[in-house]
């Protein structure tokens, strides 16, 4: 396993947090002005020793908006 990038579909998020439970490193979920809750990204680039964290945000996460991408 190498580096991994984290994306957030935006338009798909609606702050659940299960994100932040699951990696707070990573994640948090940030009040907008309209509409719901969104997921902030706070490491783009997450250290190696917290991919299996992020993995659990990706696969728990209510509407399906988070992608885990390998880099080369």
């Amino acid at each position: 396993m190498g580096r991994y990038k984290v994306e957030v579909d935006l338009l798909l998020c609606q702050g659940h947090g299960v994100c932040t439970e699951e990696c707070p490193e990573v994640f948090e979920v940030v009040d907008v002005e309209t509409g719901y809750p969104k997921v902030r990204v706070k490491e783009e680039f997450p250290d190696e020793a917290l991919r299996s964290k992020v993995q659990d945000a990706v696969d728990y996460c209510p509407n399906r908006t988070i992608k885990l991408i390998e880099l080369d």
